[in-house]
């Protein structure tokens, strides 16, 4: 039955047009969004170069309100100097796209189309592979493929690479997201992207989400680890 309830929901976004499916992935996403009042998560930050010994961490807690805005605290970290100034940077990156309300990167049909890869094993029940085929040329947008949960249209996993470089110092990365089920809601539990960095070469960033205490309208609570 999961297999025909996928078959005739990819065969509907072909008949419908690609970009349907990103539609109704950010429909959804928003009626999970207008539930909450307020996420921290605590989430843990690593750069990896292979000049230096050891990775560069940095735990943090983010709060993000019901508006989308974005704060944080610096729990510990173990990098100094040059390399504390990048994962510093790193994080108050993410605030200030937060800030502009920046959605360059979200799954919707600006940004993306999605083509069923009907050939493809689903990674676990109601799980479908697609396409990803970027709309809009951006250093968020990729190329690449990405497991819908078909129930509740929602991404599993992404990746692909991006389509611009990411500044004039890093080029094009290599993008791996992960998400899992919180309660009700989905969140990110894995970001991994690498690319080369003038300077220093090939760079990877692994940013791992261990766990969300979710606040939601009204005062109902979720947590997950």
């Amino acid at each position: 039955m999961v297999r025909l309830a996928i078959g005739l929901l990819c065969a509907s976004v072909a008949a419908a047009g690609e970009a349907e499916l990103a539609s109704l992935i950010a429909q959804a996403e928003r009626q999970r969004d207008a539930q909450v009042h307020e996420v921290r998560s605590t989430r843990q930050y690593a750069v990896r170069n292979a000049r230096w010994k050891e990775d560069a961490t940095m735990d943090v807690r983010m709060i993000t309100s019901a508006d989308g805005s974005k704060r944080f605290e610096i729990l510990k970290t173990n990098a100094e100097g040059l390399r504390k100034t990048i994962l510093t940077r790193i994080v108050e990156g993410e605030v200030a796209a937060a800030a502009k309300k920046d959605r360059d990167g979200n799954v919707n049909a600006n940004n993306y189309e999605l083509r069923p890869l009907t050939g493809d094993a689903a990674k676990g029940a109601g799980c479908q592979m697609f396409e990803l085929v970027a709309r809009k040329r951006t250093r968020f947008t990729f190329d690449g493929r990405g497991c819908v949960n078909m129930k509740d249209m929602a991404m599993v996993r992404m990746e692909g690479r991006t389509t611009r470089n990411m500044s004039w110092l890093v080029g094009r990365a290599y993008v791996v997201q992960e998400f899992r089920k919180v309660g009700d809601l989905w969140y990110s539990s894995l970001n991994q992207s690498t690319a080369d960095v003038r300077f220093l070469g090939t760079t990877e960033l692994i940013i791992k989400y261990l766990d969300y205490s979710i606040t939601k309208k009204p005062a109902v609570t979720a947590t997950g680890n």
